[in-house]
């Protein structure tokens, strides 16, 4: 497995996965800081770094993988995607050079995921939500 940068191509692969588990994505809604894991079947597990410049946390979030796949192996590409992140963010320099310091990073995710990462120190707070969007005219 390796782990690159997301690129616009990859788009409708990652749309695939999103309506094979009935949502919906939208690319304009996407980071440009994404993640995608691959394997030697191709693209296997997607996530996109939000950056919040007036408050102490980034986002994670559109965490999708390709269906079905085991939970080895999305163990496996999580732990590359969060390994990433973290050096990201560790590499993150305002524009004097200065170390920038999240303090958080958020996460909404699926309850499969949530119990996943809670090993890695994950705060987990069990409650459902739904997502809601307005475009503003």
């Amino acid at each position: 497995m390796n782990i690159r940068a997301y690129d616009s191509n990859d788009f409708p692969t990652v749309e695939a996965w999103a309506r094979a588990r009935d949502m919906q994505i939208i690319p304009q809604l996407l980071s440009p800081n994404g993640f995608l894991v691959e394997d030697d079947d191709g693209p296997l597990m997607v996530c996109f770094i939000y950056l919040v410049f007036d408050v102490p946390f980034v986002f994670m979030d559109n965490l999708w993988s390709r269906p079905n796949t085991s939970l080895n192996i999305s163990r496996e590409s999580w732990a590359m995607i969060w390994r990433t992140t973290k050096v990201f963010l560790g590499n993150l320099r305002d524009c004097k050079g200065e170390p920038i310091r999240y303090k958080f990073v958020r996460n909404f995710c699926r309850p499969e995921l949530a119990r996943l990462i809670k090993r890695d120190g994950w705060l987990v707070a069990d409650r459902s939500s739904v997502q809601v969007i307005y475009a503003l005219p």
